[in-house]
């Protein structure tokens, strides 16, 4: 069957017309034998074009976007550059074809499965945080950030898919500040049933540190960033340069979190901070969406 595949494609490439030497690439700037030969043979120019054209509609229908370009750039140097004559380049290009007509023929023919982010809710696994978005893509105005373990509500999903970080996804629509935004859901990992279980009074201001508190610890640091969504967040990057996010629940906070906003010369002063476990709550208020780091009393320093 391979050898059928391969004998139609070059077959069909040796029908195209001889005037034409356009390769997917640009020839101007061609280095290596393979791509000066590619460029100067008609066949395996029009091979090269319909190589390109295969291999980016393949890219298309897999979601490990990364693994795919990694093999391709495996075929060129271990295979189509290590070619000494043109038979070999046909013989490279036409088996190359085969491979990604069967990866698209796969692709079409794989039964249609949801995607694994559905709606509700989800907690950030990006470090140090989860950028949010006015819309589906990376050049959309950023809203803010969502900490590491921070809560997201997911409402819908879009028909965006990305690589971001090394991670293939899909953008999502989440509730932020009681509107709608977007966020990409490989950085995304969904609740267990005990951390989004059950609504619950949320504790007053004045008893939300007593009540949240467990065992603490001490961290020093300059605060870095400042962040409210349904909670607001505060991040302290220590003297070795490592960034901790947490529940913004000191006294110091109250009048930043009333605002949803810290006076600007707070930015980069040295604190002392003692880190405890604090609940965050839905935009409501009233529905408990599991626990984090929360600072708990804050020490500004010299």
């Amino acid at each position: 069957m391979k050898k059928n595949i391969q004998g139609f494609l070059l077959g069909a490439v040796l029908l195209l017309p001889l005037h034409s030497y356009a390769a997917s690439f640009n020839c101007a700037k061609a280095k290596t034998w393979s791509e000066k030969t590619v460029c100067n043979t008609k066949q395996l120019s029009h091979l090269d074009e319909l190589l390109a054209a295969s291999f980016q509609k393949a890219l298309d229908g897999t979601r490990d976007k990364a693994a795919l370009k990694a093999e391709e750039g495996e075929w060129l140097t271990t295979e189509r550059n290590a070619c000494a004559d043109v038979d070999c380049l046909k013989e490279a290009y036409t088996s190359r074809l085969a491979v990604l007509n069967n990866k698209i023929a796969n692709a079409e023919e794989a039964p249609a499965t949801e995607s694994d982010t559905s709606t509700g809710w989800y907690k950030a696994i990006a470090q140090p945080n989860l950028t949010v978005r006015n819309s589906a893509d990376v050049t959309g105005k950023k809203l803010g950030n969502v900490p590491y373990g921070g809560k997201v509500k997911v409402l819908a999903r879009t028909d965006k898919t990305d690589s971001i970080g090394g991670r293939d996804g899909t953008w999502v629509k989440i509730e932020w500040q009681g509107k709608t935004a977007y966020t990409f859901d490989a950085f995304l990992e969904k609740l267990t049933a005990s951390e989004s279980k059950a609504p619950s009074k949320a504790p007053s201001k004045a008893s939300s540190s007593e009540a949240s508190s467990k065992t603490l610890r001490t961290l020093e640091g300059k605060i870095t960033a400042y962040e409210c969504g349904d909670n607001c967040y505060l991040t302290i990057t220590d003297k070795q340069g490592v960034e901790h996010s947490g529940l913004c629940s000191a006294p110091l906070c109250d009048a930043w979190n009333e605002a949803v906003e810290m006076p600007d010369k707070f930015m980069n002063k040295k604190v002392k901070a003692s880190v405890g476990t604090g609940t965050q709550y839905d935009g409501s208020g009233t529905t408990a969406m599991g626990e984090m780091d929360a600072f708990e009393a804050i020490t500004l320093l010299k």
